[in-house]
């Protein structure tokens, strides 16, 4: 029997042991805990890419040229491209076919805007690209002595992103916004 009651009182022993060491810890527990207030940072900016080939060029010839603009932001944006060539006899002096994807919405003096999309804007999202304005353009055929006039026969190729947030995305309208805004006019 005693050793019952030494078995019954050393188990009410270990209880108890337990329980004032389960108390202590649950009192003596602590957290605290914290979180930022950080805000998104807006990058607006894209990759214009021309895929250009360099060389002699002369009437008649053709070169490799494939403007494309990637959205390398963290916003959606509407993008146009300017195309700025030489002129001959009046009139620009390279020809090209743009791709069906994107709309002439200006032209004058040898420079040719673009807009992607038609007969829409179409909204080019972040790590989107466009489709390329075009694949290649060709020298008129002129004369060698026409030719030996013109002093400049680069092309220059300039690409423009608009937010399209409250931009309407008629071509031409999205093209006036994007000109206000960068006092382009």
């Amino acid at each position: 029997m005693k050793k019952r009651i030494v078995a019954i009182g050393s188990s009410i022993g270990a209880f108890m042991a337990v329980g004032i060491v389960a108390y202590a810890i649950t009192n003596l527990f602590f957290t605290s805990d914290y979180t930022t207030d950080l805000s998104k940072k807006q990058i607006f900016q894209f990759d214009l890419n021309t895929g250009a080939s360099n060389g002699e060029v002369g009437p008649g010839d053709s070169f490799d040229i494939s403007p494309v603009i990637f959205n390398d932001a963290t916003e959606e944006m509407y993008v146009f491209v300017k195309i700025q060539m030489p002129e001959w006899s009046e009139s620009p002096l390279y020809t090209f076919k743009a791709d069906d994807n994107w709309s002439l919405i200006e032209s004058n003096e040898g420079s040719f805007i673009y807009a992607y999309g038609c007969p829409y804007m179409t909204v080019l999202n972040p790590g989107e690209s466009t489709s390329a304005l075009t694949n290649q353009m060709t020298m008129c055929s002129i004369s060698n002595a026409e030719y030996a006039a013109i002093d400049d026969i680069n092309v220059s190729i300039m690409g423009y992103a608009i937010g399209t947030e409250d931009v309407d995305p008629s071509p031409s309208e999205a093209w006036s916004v994007c000109k206000q805004l960068g006092n382009l006019e």
